[in-house]
This record gives C-alpha cells, sequence and structure tokens, in this order.
C-alpha cells in the first residue's frame, strides 16, 4: 500500500475521530458543570475524556499493523501504542492519588516534569525508526499536515 492510500485511511479515522470527540465533548461538559461542586469528580472526568483518545489511538494502531507484515515494524507500532497507554495509566493514577491526598502537589508537579519529556520524545523516535524500516510508513506529523490541508481545501470550498 503506498504512502496516499496509507494517508486516506488513516484520515478517514481521524475524521470520525473529530467527530465523535465533539459530541462526547458536549456530555464530558456537561457532566462537568453537574459534578463542579465536587472536586474529587471534576478531576476524575477531565482524565476519563481522555478515554476515546485511547480507543481512537487503539483504532489507528491496528490499521498501522495491516501496513507491514515486518516483525520489527510491528513490534515498534505496538511499543508506540503500549507507550500511549503507559502514559495515561500513569496521568490516571496520578491524578487520583492526588485527589485523594496521597501525594503531594509538588510530587505531581515534578512526576510531570520528568514523565513529560519521554513521553513526547518516545513517539518521535519511533517514527523515525518505522519510516527507516518502511519509507512509506505515515508518520504523525506527516499525518497532521495532511490533515490540515484536507481541512484547508475544504475551508476554501466552502469559501468560494
Amino acid at each position: 500500500m503506498n504512502r496516499e492510500a496509507r494517508t486516506e485511511a488513516l484520515l478517514q479515522i481521524n475524521t470520525t475521530y473529530r467527530r465523535f470527540m465533539i459530541g462526547s465533548s458536549v456530555v464530558i461538559f456537561v457532566s462537568a458543570l453537574y459534578f463542579m461542586m465536587q472536586t474529587t469528580y471534576s478531576g476524575v472526568i477531565a482524565v476519563a475524556s481522555l478515554v476515546p483518545t485511547l480507543f481512537f489511538e487503539w483504532k489507528q494502531t491496528t490499521l498501522y499493523l495491516q501496513f507491514n507484515d515486518d516483525w520489527t515494524y510491528r513490534r515498534l507500532i505496538k511499543l508506540q501504542f503500549s507507550s500511549l497507554v503507559f502514559t495515561f495509566i500513569l496521568l490516571f493514577s496520578l491524578i487520583a492519588l492526588f485527589l485523594t491526598g496521597q501525594i503531594h502537589p509538588d510530587v505531581l508537579m515534578w512526576a510531570v516534569v520528568i514523565g513529560a519529556p519521554p513521553s513526547v520524545l518516545l513517539p518521535l523516535w519511533i517514527d523515525r525508526k518505522l519510516l527507516k524500516l518502511d519509507p512509506e510508513h505515515v508518520t504523525s506529523n506527516m499525518l497532521a499536515k495532511a490533515n490540515r490541508e484536507k481541512l484547508k481545501r475544504r475551508l476554501d470550498g466552502i469559501n468560494d
């Protein structure tokens, strides 16, 4: 499968993701207003709002796994998703511990300061490795650029 076909398949998932997130944002906003007086629930709602993102990342991962049968490629794709799941669980755990008073705010801040760079840099490193393994691989930067171009063409069509 060439890069254009892969990009189109991934853009289709992004379109579905955007539509779903608009609908779920309304539900999350209403829930946050309802539970605003109870800070524990409002913090949990903020973290729980990341669950749909995790689901769509899983769908995107299964699509990436269909692109190439190479064992190393598939292992790196799974590693990328595993790091995202680990980051999500770690973030959810840290916020839960903070809201229940088990950890001090300074500990939470240092955990985020220490944990944020690896959670951002690891996917970039994996994307670079995947691009070396498969020249037709669509990196997250390429996908974001294609998504912006698609939205720009759509907006240009509306303005004309």
